[in-house]
């Protein structure tokens, strides 16, 4: 796996201010980004390179540009349009509704040179049809519920037409881009399926599924944007710092499992943003692992019992393992440098605090040379007061992608616990069946593909460092395999055949099955 260096002329002013995070583990992972908020910056980077003709193409390593859309008429119609409740109160003619929102519209509509929206007259036969679709998609907005300003917020993406970035529309109209919801890990997204070895196959797929084809609702949501809008700008910086990892692999591989079931697209979305999630919680702890020296990471899930068990101790302390790792591989990747022989040289140079700084700032963009506080002390006190400011800046969001996307996606839990550990839900629980059952499968194979695969430890033959160690004993992780099997029963995913024969069952695949 090749670690790649950070593009030249990538120091500019609109970058990160201390570059290690995203040295480490690309630019960038964020957790106000949510899972779902990932996927679609990734669908709209897809989307504007499919339409350059290079989807899942990389002409050259961390050099993705894209011109992505904004639809500020549809964002407009669908999140900024308070008017059409009050107009259908108003129990008016359909000729008196139409003229009424239009004349709103035209006054409060936001971030547009042009905020005539009558074309939608010829588009709908009654106002009050036009009023129920936009009803329609402000119900089924993803993350609809949310307080967050309406140009941040997202319509289902049923086609093309639906996606967007993020951008921020200020009182005067003016249009920027916004990265604070769409803060480049639909990038990071993108460019690691990019560099999977089933790029060209997924391309296949996810342009015929989601871009190309042309559905009721697609076709709703274009009725009402109409031409399409696009950025002023490219948008460029993406970067990932492998060229190659095995989770890019793994992660085609769950997105073309997913996605060759027989399933709606609509409804294989979930799926694909639940197994993204897990993933790139997996890529951020292994690359931390990586960067450590460490051993591969496991976690440990308790399936939720009725009272405290010893495997729910033991699934704590591996999330709060896991949850430390990113931190600490941030402090070894800082300090490596002071074994460095160019290290080892400043210290012995005439001048030794300005040699380390310019290593430091060349390798890390800090301390900045004009700022004479930030130059000040000797090389040891230099790499400390760096270490600090990083582990500031790591903890505000990187640090935190581990618990806040576990916990989005179904993997931890505080239930019936003060701490958190790995406790999967149910919606978890059925995509990872999704992911990894073609047709049927035993259970105690199920088990196992899921320790090779994401390291998930449920039963005995996968704890056994636990129990031969002495933290536990076998009963505690095969009563937990036990749960499983009810839970997954109980759901509709398994079928007991005797005593000693269970087999997981894929719900998608059950007629193929029988």
């Amino acid at each position: 796996m090749e670690v790649l260096a950070r593009p030249v002329g990538y120091e500019d002013r609109n970058g990160p201010a201390i570059w290690v995070d995203e040295a480490i583990w690309g630019h960038r992972l964020h957790d106000e980004q949510s899972p779902w908020l990932t996927f679609l910056e990734f669908l709209g980077v897809l989307q504007a390179e499919n339409v350059e003709g290079r989807a899942l193409e990389e002409a050259g390593l961390n050099t993705l540009a894209y011109r992505p859309q904004t639809q500020l008429r549809l964002r407009n119609l669908i999140f900024n349009n308070p008017h059409i409740v009050t107009v259908l109160a108003a129990d008016l003619s359909d000729d008196a509704a139409w003229k009424l929102w239009l004349e709103k519209m035209a006054l409060s509509a936001g971030g547009l040179d042009d905020t005539d929206f009558s074309y939608l007259r010829e588009r709908f036969d009654r106002f009050q049809d036009f009023a129920s679709v936009v009803s329609f998609l402000q119900s089924s907005a993803i993350e609809g519920g949310s307080n967050k300003r309406w140009s941040s917020k997202f319509v289902f993406p049923f086609g093309a037409s639906a996606l967007y970035e993020d951008v921020n529309v200020s009182a005067q109209g003016n249009v920027a881009t916004d990265r604070r919801f769409f803060a480049r890990t639909g990038e990071i997204l993108y460019l690691m399926l990019c560099r999977s070895r089933r790029s060209a196959e997924l391309r296949e797929r996810l342009v015929s599924r989601f871009l190309d084809a042309s559905t009721p609702y697609e076709r709703l949501v274009k009725a009402l944007q109409a031409d399409t809008q696009y950025a002023r700008q490219d948008r460029g910086g993406a970067y990932l710092p492998c060229s190659t990892h095995p989770i890019f692999d793994r992660l085609a591989d769950d997105w073309l499992a997913i996605l060759g079931r027989p399933i709606p697209a609509y409804d294989a979305i979930p799926h694909l943003v639940a197994i993204t999630g897990l993933n790139l919680i997996l890529y951020q702890l292994d690359r931390s692992r990586e960067v450590l020296g460490a051993l591969p990471i496991s976690m440990v899930c308790e399936i939720v019992s009725p009272k405290k068990s010893v495997v729910r101790d033991l699934s704590a302390d591996s999330f709060q393992t896991n949850n430390a790792k990113p931190e600490q591989a941030l402090e070894h990747y800082l300090r490596a440098t002071e074994h460095t022989e160019e290290w080892r040289s400043a210290l012995e140079s005439d001048e030794p605090s300005l040699n380390a700084a310019e290593i430091l700032q060349r390798a890390f963009d800090w301390p900045d040379a004009d700022d004479a506080d930030e130059l000040r002390g000797a090389p040891q006190e230099l790499m400390d007061r760096l270490v600090e400011k990083a582990f500031v800046r790591h903890k505000q969001h990187v640090g935190k992608v581990h618990a806040t996307w576990a916990r989005l996606i179904g993997l931890s839990s505080r239930r019936s616990s003060r701490r958190v550990r790995y406790a999967p839900t149910d919606r978890l629980l059925k995509t990872l069946v999704v992911c990894c059952v073609d047709r049927r499968i035993e259970f105690k194979d199920f088990l196992v593909e899921l320790h090779q695969r994401y390291g998930l430890i449920i039963g005995d033959q996968q704890a056994r460092l636990f129990i031969d160690r002495g933290d536990a004993d076998q009963e505690d992780f095969s009563d937990n395999a036990r749960r499983l099997e009810e839970r997954l029963a109980s759901l509709g995913l398994l079928k007991r055949l005797s005593d000693s024969c269970a087999y997981v069952e894929n719900p998608f695949q059950r007629d193929e099955v029988a």
